[in-house]
């Protein structure tokens, strides 16, 4: 899930599945306008034809399929996944993006992955919803390799961070986000990576969500300047085929979780 500043819930399937099926059966107007890609599957309510259909060329759909290509490449480049499949991508009408989903977070969301990329649409491709793509699509490329509860969601969430991240040219912490983490630390708000091992952070609350997953960011950012892309690909590849958290970070990184946590926190606040 995707919101304000932060992507989140992302394997919400159970509680969403009923509200997400009513959506995609009738967008706003009760149909959908298809596109394809090589590697995607675009369904647009029609409700947005006024700005994307046949008076403007579709352009906004030729524009959302560019960005989904330049995802696959990148996270095909950076980690080696490639889904065997097309993903399925909803872009809805705002309003009824909202009505749907809205009174089922207490946050405002703009996207969420649930087997297939849902997304709050508009009138232009915007930063946010480059972003929202890039970081429901690693979502779904990290789940055709596993189930969701296979990846602890500081990895999935961090790695999903990353790349939204780079894909708008945001590779660091800021200065802010650098000094929220430090903060935490220094008051003892620090959320341990282990109690972040869960499938998602719906258990949290915004603030403790918020910092949940900068904590994520930073450590994927730190994996991958301190060990290079190859260690970490093999890391999701390793988890991907044992299952098995520890072992993987051993055979891939040659460390543990207690040992990356404590060597980040250390780098935060020397």
């Amino acid at each position: 899930m995707h919101f304000a500043r932060f992507a989140a819930l992302s394997s919400l399937v159970v509680a969403l599945a009923a509200g997400v099926a009513l959506a995609r059966d009738r967008g706003a107007d009760g149909k959908w306008s298809t596109r394809r890609s090589s590697h995607f599957e675009l369904f647009q309510d029609v409700a947005l034809e006024r700005y994307s259909g046949p008076d403007g060329s579709r352009a906004f759909e030729t524009a959302l399929l560019s960005v989904l290509e330049s995802a696959h490449t990148r996270v095909r480049d950076g980690l080696g996944v490639e889904p065997r499949n097309r993903v399925r991508v909803f872009v809805y009408d705002p309003g009824v993006f909202d009505s749907a989903f809205s009174s089922r977070f207490g946050f405002r969301a703009a996207g969420f992955w649930d087997g297939a990329i849902q997304v709050r649409g508009g009138t232009r491709v915007s930063a946010q919803l480059v972003g929202t793509l890039t970081h429901e699509y690693v979502h779904a490329a990290l789940a055709s390799l596993a189930p969701p509860e296979i990846w602890p969601a500081w990895l999935n969430e961090g790695l999903a961070e990353l790349f939204e991240r780079a894909s708008l040219g945001r590779v660091q912490l800021t200065t802010s986000e650098d000094a929220e983490l430090r903060g935490a630390v220094a008051r003892g708000q620090w959320i341990p990576l282990a109690n972040l091992g869960g499938s998602s952070f719906s258990q949290l609350g915004q603030a403790d969500a918020q910092l949940a997953y900068l904590e994520s960011f930073a450590c994927a950012e730190r994996m991958l300047r301190r060990y290079g892309r190859e260690r970490v690909e093999r890391l999701v590849e390793e988890l991907a085929k044992t299952r098995m958290l520890e072992r993987s970070l051993q055979r891939a990184l040659r460390t543990d979780l207690a040992t990356l946590e404590a060597e980040l926190i250390a780098e935060l606040t020397r």
